[in-house]
């Protein structure tokens, strides 16, 4: 039996779970749904496994309290709430959960207080400050109409059980809920207009896409066009997509848009952003310019390597502390018959993981990455789980186990900042940090979302190269204020806090 809800499987989170500065990782876990049920003797539930700083994980004993998800798909960390602790919402099939960080590697339930109880077929979420009130508003996405009673059997080309097309199912409307600052949620999608329409949206980030001080939304759709929601500063937003040049690809028409890059791959201080996409489409660089976007794929090397792809996890990243932002794909075809369609294809893929090079070009490093890791992934996140500077990786897999790769490249100083809000938020999503050294100037973001089904370590990195100090380090906080370090050493975890007006 093969259930539709099947092939976006589940992502993981990256989370420092019960504050002792190491990172944890969240793990949603499916469940056995209609003729399944009885054949999984293994009870599924949602994993949380605390990590020692060192590379190492335990498995917590029973941190949610009892309480079980549904089928899980996806999860988003934030601190709601401003107590310092990142909390954490929890996107299914089914309903969603929202648990409270008790500070001690526990949580608590508290979606039914919150008002936060979503319902249907969510693959996503991103916590972000939408209103500049200094609290986290939750945005959910939602990808369709589907319930195993209304589930279609859809054949493959051999007559066999395959994954449907998702047009045969309906899309579903994304929700926008406002943090009240007292525990509570305020459902203000229709106010906000943040889903004009009903679409499959899989991917999602939170960033200031045009310097205006205020957090906008891009969402990845499938067989549908991009949302870009503008935020309007007046509690509404506007999709300028197809303005802006980045609802649909190159060809002018729909992609299946699943996972979101951000990052500002070509030092221009403005966020770029990239789509991942099904095989025969190249994933998509969209080039920020600073008023529109421009589709830069082919220019930069991007799409003739992935076209033979399907990828839902990716990210840029600093592999190699170089200053340069890399990136990395987590691929792997919906259909057990894609070879049947044709040749080129195949059900389980290798991953990707694509260099920048010092003329703006990118390429393949098929090295650098396990070769025996050929599996169906979904879900990818990246942080430095042992805390050496070096930015590793964590891939999930359908039907499979996840994998850890640790970066051992040699060589590249670094700085990582772990920022917190004046009024307490550990996750203060859309700060925007600048570091000038030896004649270079990076920006970097404290981003919500990206990837797929997770949150990555929402701690900044910077590689720094040979430089042995960052001459002057830029925070610019969403309340508007600018704070200036200056002479900062390398090769440091630093905490920054936002000085108190």
């Amino acid at each position: 039996m093969r259930y539709f809800v099947e092939q976006v499987a589940s992502g993981a989170a990256i989370l420092d779970a019960n504050g002792d500065g190491n990172l944890d990782v969240f793990f949603p876990q499916p469940k056995a749904l209609g003729a399944c049920k009885g054949k999984i003797h293994e009870k599924l539930r949602s994993r949380l496994y605390l990590g020692d700083g060192k590379g190492h994980f335990t498995l917590a004993k029973d941190p949610f309290g009892g309480v079980e998800t549904d089928y899980g798909i996806a999860a988003a960390v934030g601190d709601f709430d401003n107590d310092g602790r990142p909390d954490l919402y929890v996107c299914c099939f089914g309903k969603n959960k929202l648990f409270h960080n008790n500070g001690d590697g526990t949580f608590k339930d508290v979606t039914a207080k919150a008002g936060v109880e979503v319902g249907g077929f969510s693959t996503g979420a991103v916590w972000f400050d939408y209103d500049g009130d200094g609290l986290l508003d939750l945005y959910v996405l939602r990808y369709c109409e589907w319930s195993v009673e209304t589930d279609i059997p859809c054949l493959g080309p051999n007559g066999e059980r395959d994954n449907c097309s998702p047009h045969i199912y309906t899309p579903a409307r994304n929700r926008l809920f406002h943090n009240n600052g007292n525990g509570t949620f305020t459902d203000v999608t229709a106010k906000a207009g943040v889903s004009p329409e009903p679409r499959r949206s899989l991917g999602v980030a939170a960033i200031d896409i045009d310097g205006d001080g205020k957090l906008d939304l891009f969402v990845a759709n499938d067989l549908g066009p991009n949302y870009l929601m503008h935020n309007k500063g007046d509690g509404t937003f506007e999709d300028i997509g197809m303005q802006q040049g980045v609802s649909v690809g190159a060809d002018g028409h729909h992609q299946a848009n699943m996972g979101v890059a951000v990052g500002d791959y070509n030092n221009t201080g403005r966020p770029s952003v990239l789509v991942t996409t099904f095989a025969n489409e190249p994933f998509t660089l969209y080039r920020n310019e600073g008023g529109f976007f421009t589709d830069v794929s082919e220019e930069v090397g991007i799409a003739a390597p992935t076209k033979p792809y399907l990828a839902f996890g990716t990210g840029f990243l600093d592999t190699r502390n170089s200053g340069r932002l890399d990136l990395f794909f987590a691929n792997g075809h919906v259909s057990p018959f894609a070879y049947l369609k044709n040749s080129m294809y195949t059900y389980k893929e290798r991953n990707q993981l694509l260099i920048l090079g010092d003329t703006g070009i990118y390429s393949e490093a098929k090295e650098a990455l396990p070769k025996d890791d050929v599996r169906i992934h979904r879900g990818a996140v990246f942080g430095d789980f042992d805390n050496d500077g070096r930015t590793d990786i964590l891939v999930t897999a359908t039907d499979d186990r996840p994998t850890l790769m640790r970066n051992k490249t040699e060589g590249g100083n670094w700085l990582t900042l772990k920022l917190t809000s004046a009024n307490g938020c550990c996750t203060p999503i859309g700060t925007k940090c600048t570091a000038t050294f030896k004649g270079r100037k990076l920006t970097r973001w404290e981003i919500g979302g990206g990837s797929y089904g997770g949150d990555s370590d929402q701690r900044v990195h910077f590689g720094l190269g040979n430089a042995d100090k960052v001459d002057e380090l830029e925070i610019k906080w969403m309340s508007g204020k600018v704070q200036t370090l200056k002479d900062v050493k390398v090769n440091q975890i630093l905490s920054i806090k936002e000085p108190k007006p």
